[in-house]
């Protein structure tokens, strides 16, 4: 499962075929049609956790919801922007403040460089 961070309001988005957005509305991202890779704008970061440890967390809280478990825990990492099936489009860059009647960066197919050659 991929979710998308928010860089300018920290909300976290689990990813759809559909476009979805954070709730400042800054970030957006979604599945292409492979079901496997995302698209999201950046900055931002990727998120992914492991899904069997989901579903045997969520299986483990099931069964009693009131008792901790190490089942309960997930392994969670941040995809890095070399990721194969994480693809970043422009968004809104941290430093700028959005101006009133500025034009919000559409989630696209099309990749862009996620992070200025250093």
């Amino acid at each position: 499962m991929k979710l998308m961070h928010c860089a300018h309001c920290d909300d976290i988005v689990r990813l759809f075929p559909e476009a979805r957005s954070c709730r400042c509305g800054k970030s957006q991202g979604k599945y292409l049609e492979d079901n496997a890779t995302t698209v999201q704008t950046w900055p931002g970061l990727s998120l992914g956790i492991a899904n069997p440890d989901f579903v045997a967390a969520q299986e483990a809280f099931a069964a009693d919801p009131n008792t901790f478990s190490p089942v309960l825990s997930m392994r969670a990492w941040i995809n890095p922007a070399s990721e194969p099936d994480v693809k970043f489009v422009a968004g809104i860059p941290l430093k700028e403040d959005e101006e009133e009647g500025e034009e919000r960066s559409q989630v696209e197919e099309t990749p862009a460089d996620p992070a200025p050659a250093g």
